[in-house]
């Protein structure tokens, strides 16, 4: 047989084989396609996502991780004024909740403004520990019943947790102390452990002793037993002692009392 034959022959198979599985090579095509259009579809460089501020890292991180020591309480009421209990609507600030569209103003319990992070941060927190739907109990302040711009001073118990204790035991705010004297949770153990319990020390006046008069006196001249001035020498005249109109005894060796009336420097 010729090689030309043959070569005709093997084109011939070539040809079936290629008509009977053409499938491989279209499934390598389609495998390249959705390669080729995901390549097309990502986003230009300036539309990529920029990376999270501080501020939201920091609001992350404390959803993921509250900063809270505070045990869970037993809710209850104390004194005679109201007991609230309803439901979360709002928090407000780091500070201030609504219970059934109530403002209540937490009591002793201070946290910074919303207008710098800190505040943003404390109001955070506390959403974390009561979000809005959350049932809460609210103990009036027995002795704040005025309350302040409208709102109820109280404790306000979400979840089990006081969330006048808990802003102060996470670090988001500080104590009111100038209201110790004011408030009826003055006594609980969290405000205590805060300020409240510090007792005012009293300022005594220094004792004074009898030896001590008798140094202090030693140094004055006894013709003046009124005040206290330096004994002759040197001579001094009333334009260098600060005292007027004071009793004068003999010797007078400064010579204050010039008309012998008994009165020294007369003014």
């Amino acid at each position: 047989m010729k090689r030309s034959a043959i070569a005709g022959i093997v084109v011939i198979i070539v040809l079936i084989v290629l008509l009977i599985y053409p499938y491989p090579i279209e499934e390598k095509i389609e495998e390249q396609i959705p390669e080729e259009s995901t390549q097309k579809e990502r986003p230009p460089e300036n539309e990529i996502p920029s990376e999270p501020s501080i501020e939201e890292e920091s609001i992350k991180d404390l959803i993921e991780n509250p900063l809270i020591t505070t045990e869970e309480a037993t809710p209850s009421c104390s004194g005679s004024e109201r007991c609230i209990s309803g439901t979360v609507t709002r928090v407000i600030d780091g500070d201030t909740v609504e219970v059934n569209g109530q403002s209540i103003r937490f009591a002793l319990s201070s946290t910074p403004e919303m207008n710098n992070d800190k505040g943003i941060l404390a109001k955070a927190f506390v959403e974390n520990l009561c979000p809005t739907g959350s049932q809460a109990l609210v103990d009036e302040d027995d002795k704040q019943t005025q309350g302040s711009y409208g709102r109820i001073i109280g404790i306000v118990y979400c979840n089990g947790i006081n969330l006048n204790e808990a802003v102060l035991d996470a670090g988001y705010g500080w104590l009111s102390s100038g209201f110790c004297s004011r408030s009826e949770f003055s006594t609980h153990a969290w405000a205590q452990k805060y300020g409240c319990g510090t007792p005012i020390q009293e300022v005594k006046p220094p004792q004074v002793t009898t030896e001590q008069i008798k140094t202090s006196q030693s140094n004055c001249d006894p013709s003046y037993p009124d005040v206290c001035i330096d004994p002759y020498p040197p001579d001094l005249d009333c334009a260098e002692i600060p005292y007027q109109d004071f009793r004068v005894l003999p010797p007078d060796r400064h010579g204050f009392d010039i008309d012998n009336d008994g009165i020294g420097c007369e003014s």
